[in-house]
């Protein structure tokens, strides 16, 4: 539920020099071939630089792949959500880590919050135990609740159900009913993927469904992602845009996801000292209430 008037974020119209070149490059390649530099150059009339900085900026939002000479489609599906949780935490360790600090900012004293399993989420649960915050959490993560547990500081609630060893949480029907009952002021929570389009993404029905009952249950969402799971998709929609009210993240997202998050009314979250070129970033009045 959306609760607050978002301060959402705008993009500076510099930001949007070369789109329709970029667009038509990603029409190109969006049949499954790999097309060349100077293919690209020759057809739109423009310097094989020119092209080179239009592909590296559309591989940076993971909208395809850089290859020798050219570009190909990008590997839209991140295989990465579906390895064990200690594999994952090691992959794209700094930007998960720089989310984590940003998602940090959301949470205030007293606050009763869910956090949702994932690798960023258990990195936001380590930074908490850092901190001097006091909050009551409601998890399904069994590494988030004795990590949270031991600074003291926070009430600690671990809901039941069936053990999945990949992922080191409590899943299935067990973990719904025992929502029944619950109202969480935010409702925190990582995605495998982000899309202009689709919305907040998730590689199971099983996490789709445990996400959906915690934000339907919160006054506010808010997701925290780094910049990998930018312009992905993924099997599950978890959300769409516009019932999310936050996002917590390593780097300013790309001008296309950016539009989107402006035109839903997303306030996000960059991590402290991480400035932001042609963003509006939350400020106070932009924090959960």
């Amino acid at each position: 539920m959306k609760g607050r008037d978002s301060q959402a974020i705008s993009v500076k119209p510099g930001a949007r020099l070369g789109a329709g070149r970029q667009q038509s490059i990603l029409s190109l390649i969006d049949q499954g071939h790999i097309v060349s530099v100077g293919e690209f150059a020759k057809r739109f009339g423009v310097s094989t630089e020119t092209i080179r900085r239009d592909i590296r900026t559309l591989e940076e939002a993971g909208q395809l792949r850089r290859v020798h000479g050219g570009a190909a489609p990008a590997r839209t599906f991140d295989l990465t959500a579906r390895r064990p949780l200690a594999e994952r935490m090691g992959v794209d360790r700094e930007g998960k880590l720089l989310a984590a600090r940003a998602a940090l900012e959301l949470l205030q004293d007293d606050m009763n919050v869910f956090f949702g399993v994932s690798s960023t989420m258990l990195l936001v649960a380590e930074e908490l135990a850092r901190s001097e915050k006091r909050l009551t959490i409601t998890t399904n993560s069994i590494d988030i609740a004795l990590t949270t547990a031991a600074s003291g500081r926070c009430t600690v609630n671990l809901l039941g159900g069936v053990v999945h060893h990949q992922s080191r949480s409590l899943d299935g029907y067990e973990v719904l009913t025992n929502f029944e009952g619950r109202l969480f002021d935010l409702a925190l929570m990582g995605a495998s993927a982000i899309s202009p389009v689709h919305g907040v993404l998730s590689p199971t029905k099983q996490h789709q469904v445990i996400v959906s009952a915690a934000a339907d249950r919160s006054h506010q969402v808010a997701f925290v992602v780094d910049h990998a799971k930018f312009n992905r998709r993924d099997a599950q929609v978890v959300r769409p845009l516009e019932e999310v009210d936050f996002l917590a993240t390593d780097r300013e997202p790309p001008p296309d996801l950016a539009a989107a998050l402006e035109k839903a009314g997303v306030t996000v979250f960059l991590p402290p000292g991480i400035e932001a070129d042609g963003l509006s970033i939350a400020a106070e009045e932009g924090k959960p209430q």
